[in-house]
């Protein structure tokens, strides 16, 4: 991890989306923290529609490796027109709220340790 970020490659082939993502905890939390891949879920049928998982990562203490609810910054594409972003954590999809982070990209702050991220 350079700079409290790190880039994770997402699923391939997403309704042709690009679904690697950027995280960051940032740099003064480094030392403490760190960001890890995880098993990307399966699809989830959500209030009628189809939530397609397409990158999952943890954020966790590096002394125990337990999930750390620390507020960080996640960075991607724009969803293609008409899809939402959600977020599966307390086992629910969860709509975030996104803001336009420049250059076609998206950003979100979240807290919860481990959450996939995906669109519906």
């Amino acid at each position: 991890m350079a700079n409290g970020k790190l880039k994770l490659v997402g699923r391939k082939n997403i309704q042709g989306h690009d679904t690697d993502i950027e995280v960051d905890i940032g740099v003064e939390k480094e030392k403490d923290f760190e960001v890890v891949t995880k098993p990307v879920p399966e699809p989830t049928l959500y209030k009628g529609k189809t939530i397609v998982w397409f990158n999952a990562f943890g954020v966790r203490v590096k002394s125990n490796g337990k999930d750390a609810d620390i507020t960080y910054t996640v960075t991607l594409k724009k969803l293609p027109a008409g899809k939402t972003l959600y977020a599966l954590y307390n086992n629910v999809p969860n709509e975030l709220k996104v803001d336009d982070a420049g250059n076609g990209n998206i950003k979100f702050t979240l807290n919860v340790g481990d959450p996939p991220v995906g669109m519906g």
